[in-house]
């Protein structure tokens, strides 16, 4: 049996996947450059890499490695004596960028050649550029989940909001509504709502499961006159497990997020998603990495 540092020392192939050539801008894969709140952000097709002066605080390349890493710790917790001869990729794009706070749509494939159905998932979540500490490896999970406990750089809802006003907002989304209602579920609080609503699934067309780590599992959407929309995600269920249904809730705005709020709204600084999906066209931070034989040894 191969020990663990074998795993550890098992180097991935990192294939940035091809672009179409045009401009010099286009041939370089660049998506959108920009600041907020003194991260300086790089897109492109093959990354998205924030600085803080020349402090690297974020990459989307290292936490796909992460991920990866986390899947093959899985693997090896189940029985695995080899690493898997996998596909592992992921596509993200910017949804919002709102002061230290970026929210990304990540998208996580796995396709494994002794499986007959990839597995994978397609999530929100916003990532606090300030903070440190892990992002989403979390959980007996391949794909890993926000340990809201120690959420690291994701953000939650409840450091955003007071929990009554969050409780407020999920009990009025439609999707969470009708689960509350489907098992006669009442919450008072906020723990409550979540523990009745974790894990729950969609009925008919409704091909989602609510994620436990739903305080995470948000973007920043638009602004609303007086109060911020966010969309919620919520990952597909089954045989629809890369679908992604969004839903969104209104709250107040709080003084300490007006500012960056109305700085993307307008451009100034960052952007929201309306505009963040014209910045897009469609285009994704694409990142494949794989294991086993298709992989370096």
């Amino acid at each position: 049996m191969r020990r663990w540092s074998r795993w550890r020392a098992f180097a991935v192939a990192l294939v940035l996947l091809g672009t179409p050539i045009a401009s010099q801008a286009e041939r370089a894969g660049d998506i959108w450059a920009g600041a907020s709140a003194g991260f300086a952000v790089q897109w492109s097709r093959s990354d998205i890499a924030v600085h803080r002066g020349k402090q690297l605080v974020f990459s989307a390349s290292d936490w796909a490695k992460a991920g990866l890493a986390h899947f093959l710790m899985v693997n090896r917790s189940a029985g695995g004596t080899a690493p898997p001869d996998c596909d592992y990729q992921r596509h993200m794009r910017i949804v919002a960028l709102v002061g230290t706070m970026m929210s990304l749509e990540d998208r996580v494939e796995i396709s494994c050649r002794r499986e007959a159905h990839p597995g994978g998932m397609t999530r929100l979540i916003t990532v606090d550029l300030a903070a440190s500490g892990p992002l989403a490896q979390a959980g007996r999970d391949a794909i890993g989940r926000i340990d809201t406990r120690h959420p690291g750089q994701a953000v939650l809802l409840t450091k955003l909001f007071p929990a009554t006003d969050v409780l407020a907002a999920l009990a009025s989304t439609p999707q969470l509504r009708e689960v509350l209602q489907r098992t006669g579920a009442n919450p008072r609080a906020l723990p409550e709502l979540l523990a009745a609503v974790g894990g729950a699934s969609g009925q008919g067309d409704d091909c989602f499961i609510v994620p436990d780590d739903l305080l995470g599992s948000f973007a920043f959407d638009r602004l609303d006159q007086d109060r911020i929309v966010l969309r919620l995600g919520l990952p597909g269920d089954g045989p629809c497990r890369m679908n992604l249904t969004t839903a969104t809730s209104r709250f107040a705005m709080p003084d300490a997020l007006a500012a960056a709020v109305r700085r993307a709204a307008s451009g100034e600084a960052g952007f929201l998603a309306d505009r963040g999906e014209a910045i897009a066209l469609g285009r994704r931070t694409e990142i494949l990495l794989r294991t086993g034989r298709g992989g370096e040894r």
